[in-house]
């Protein structure tokens, strides 16, 4: 056997350049290959997660009494992302988020678990038992009415939605009336009235409590994603406060609005 011989055959399959396209080519697909079969397995493959198994009214305690264990495909957890808490103890002792509810069979995500000392900051007694607190976003000094709004006092809601593509097509009215403001705070969480720090109110949200049918009704019109929905607080004067009437919704035309549109997102 001619060892030279074998050797320079070699060389030259090698060195061909036919041949070398041929072998990148084998060795790439053998790449896409693992690559692809790892990201499947990794789709399906059922990962365990916590789950609520009873609906939970803002701030309540989630103790184990309230948290089962399912599987579901890994896929699903990796298109939530952070927000899904994929660990019973991320949630354990915890509480529900002033202005949140977890629905029953619902999974848990970190905007609507809070740790006990925000829970300490939003406890309010004397609250019926069908009432659930709910917290405004996006406020400001100027839709504060330069922070005339205060805890303690009486207000109205009003609603109003603009469609996305189409500017002209506004619905606005008066949605609930008479809720009791219990705390007006800013970034912190902290009462700009009696716990901030800074000369200057800077309030970024107000806490009222509501019925629990009303509370849901309100989260479902944060998302109406189709339209700029707007819950604007209105102040009344200092009789409205003294002489408070039963927190109700008055405009049944808007309730059929939010309803009419949530339920075309199914």
């Amino acid at each position: 056997m001619d060892l030279d011989k074998i050797k320079t055959n070699i060389k030259r399959f090698f060195s061909n350049p036919n041949t070398l396209t041929f072998l990148l080519v084998i060795v790439l697909i053998i790449v896409i290959y693992g690559v692809y079969t790892y990201m499947v397995k990794k789709a399906v493959q059922p990962v365990q997660i916590p789950f609520c198994k009873e609906k939970l009214k803002t701030m309540t305690e989630i103790t184990d009494q309230y948290i089962g264990q399912v599987k579901i495909s890994g896929n699903f957890v990796s298109a939530s992302g952070s927000e899904l808490l994929q660990q019973s103890r991320q949630i354990k002792n915890k509480y529900v988020t002033p202005g949140y509810f977890i629905p029953e069979n619902s999974f848990f995500y970190d905007a609507a678990v809070s740790d006990s000392s925000v829970q300490e900051r939003t406890s309010f007694s004397g609250l019926p038992d069908d009432y659930t607190i709910y917290e405004l976003k996006n406020m400001t000094f100027h839709k504060t009415y330069g922070c005339s709004i205060m805890s303690g006092n009486y207000i109205d809601l009003y609603f109003k939605a603009t469609d996305k593509d189409n500017d002209n097509k506004v619905i606005f009215g008066q949605f609930i009336k008479s809720i009791q403001v219990l705390k007006v705070i800013d970034k912190e969480g902290l009462d700009v009235f009696t716990e901030a720090t800074k000369e200057e109110p800077d309030p970024q949200a107000i806490w009222f409590a509501v019925p629990t049918q009303l509370f849901e009704l309100l989260q479902i019109a944060e998302r109406l994603t189709d339209y700029n929905v707007e819950i604007i607080p209105v102040p009344r004067n200092s009789g409205y406060t003294e002489n408070p009437e039963p927190t109700k919704m008055v405009n049944d035309a808007i309730e059929m609005f939010i309803l009419d549109n949530a339920s075309t997102k199914k």
